[in-house]
């Protein structure tokens, strides 16, 4: 995959409240390997076999976060989805960075031609967190995002689509 995507409004700058987009597009070996210390998951380890996305604003080349995936049948296996440090725990620099990356996965579904649907496995405590954006438990740490929920989704951050 090499498709660019932009989401509209995905991103609260904290210091400002100001709502900012995001650009979605592939990440380069070079880029993974540059930002490992910003993430604890080692991307560079899936770059084989699965498609690996870095999240970013127009203005700041910092990548916010990062998804690996891979088409299954009828389905999108989202492997490790993963804010950078800076966004993470007390006061981060953007929010809405783990939504977009859902979203982001559930429109690349769609363009493949699988409806919206995505499966990842969640840790324990942010299941309730993509519960809250129709995430359903599935079994396990496993969560699902059906075609309903993936709609919405895309609706709120893909506005020219």
């Amino acid at each position: 995959m090499k498709k660019i995507y932009t989401l509209s409004s995905a991103f609260i700058f904290n210091a400002t409240g100001e709502k900012v987009d995001a650009i979605a597009s592939p990440a380069s070996h070079k880029e993974l390997t540059a930002s490992r210390n910003a993430f604890h998951f080692d991307f560079n380890a899936l770059i084989r076999q699965f498609s690996v996305y870095k999240l970013q604003t127009l203005r700041d080349p910092t990548i916010q976060g990062l998804v690996a995936f891979r088409p299954e049948i009828g389905i999108l296996e989202c492997t490790n989805m993963e804010i950078c440090h800076a966004n993470k725990h007390g006061n981060p620099v953007y929010n809405g960075v783990g939504k977009a990356m859902v979203a982001l996965c559930c429109k690349i579904s769609v363009d493949q031609g699988m409806d919206g649907f995505i499966y990842f496995d969640a840790k324990n405590r942010l299941m309730p967190y993509y519960q809250r954006f129709g995430a359903k438990h599935m079994f396990g740490l496993r969560m699902i995002v059906e075609s309903d929920a993936a709609r919405k989704l895309i609706d709120l951050y893909f506005k020219n689509d």
